[in-house]
């Protein structure tokens, strides 16, 4: 267990990758350390390399997207907290990509299944997972509790409808990813832009009905991938999603209109599952405010809290916990 004093003292000062930080209450925090399970628990880590487009360089001087191929670490995972959630209960999927840069140094791109967020500011996602806390005197949640949070978040309650009519993935191959944070691009030239990441599969996607993903194994996403691996890579192409003028560009849970333009950053080919992919998830950090010159950080406060809450999770980690 990670203590609240350890936590506050981790989001009272800015992290070594955002430029700022979100200050939430004492009270907030401890109920989050003492309640809020870890996410994503059951995943893979694969091998990848990322090759960017010409239009990269239009968009952001950003050095992984200036022509070069670029070596990548790929986790896929199960937003579930249960690392043993069968493969077949729907939920989010998600897809960590981390660029791995000279010198030691990289950048990361955290996006889901479903787009946008659940909600708008730190203390609201908390007052989510309150709403589905045990009753001390049941043991279960409330019945009321999230239906109440729903009928007065109206974001939230899209956003849980978009996951309600989501299809279980037949692979991770075969879904698209979008990270629901947007950055500040700054190319070469100095012109600046906001966007958000998509990952948009080669092969096309592809679903499953609930009886025919109950009667596969339960970690068949990874059975999938691997099989898959052994004829060629996966590949996607990473677009970036340019928001028009007045376009919130600090608010997750607001997604923006389909006509905004996509520029496609580059091609991400996944070649292969990390012979030590167990060993591989204990000790990376995907940070979605892990990135370099060229790319800013917006002022969405869902965001600027994140870094901190991984350095826990990681410490977490480590420790065995």
């Amino acid at each position: 267990m990670v203590h609240c004093k350890t936590f506050l003292r981790l989001l009272s000062r800015p992290s070594r990758s955002a430029r700022s930080w979100y200050p939430i209450g004492k009270e907030t925090f401890h109920v989050c350390i003492r309640y809020a399970r870890p996410a994503h628990a059951k995943g893979l880590v694969c091998a990848g390399a990322f090759r960017p487009s010409a239009d990269a360089r239009g968009m952001t001087r950003a050095p992984h997207l200036q022509g070069g191929p670029v070596p990548a670490v790929v986790r896929f995972s199960n937003a579930n907290g249960n690392p043993d959630v069968h493969d077949g209960v729907p939920n989010v999927r998600a897809m960590s990509v981390k660029f791995q840069l000279a010198n030691g140094k990289g950048a990361d791109i955290l996006a889901n299944s479903i787009e946008g967020f659940v909600a708008r500011t730190p203390e609201e996602f908390l007052e989510f997972l309150r709403a589905q806390l045990p009753d001390p005197a049941t043991g279960k949640p409330a019945p009321d509790g999230v239906p109440k949070f729903l009928a007065t978040h109206p974001a939230a309650a899209a956003f849980v409808g978009r996951l309600m009519q989501k299809p279980v993935p037949a692979s991770y191959a075969q879904t698209s990813y979008h990270a629901e944070h947007a950055f500040l691009f700054t190319a070469a030239d100095g012109s600046r832009r906001f966007g958000r990441y998509h990952f948009v599969p080669e092969a096309g996607e592809a679903t499953l009905s609930p009886d025919e993903a109950g009667k596969r194994s339960p970690s068949f996403l990874r059975d999938e991938l691997e099989n898959r691996l052994r004829t060629g890579p996966a590949a996607f192409r990473l677009l970036l999603q340019v928001a028009a003028e007045g376009d919130p560009t600090d608010d997750p849970t607001a997604l923006w209109p389909a006509d905004r333009p996509r520029v496609e950053l580059g091609r991400l080919e996944v070649t292969g599952i990390s012979p030590t992919s167990a060993q591989d998830e204990r000790r990376l950090v995907f940070d979605p405010t892990n990135r370099t010159d060229g790319i800013d950080l917006s002022n969405d406060p869902i965001l600027l809290a994140r870094s901190a809450a991984y350095a826990i999770s990681y410490e977490r980690r480590s420790k065995g916990e």
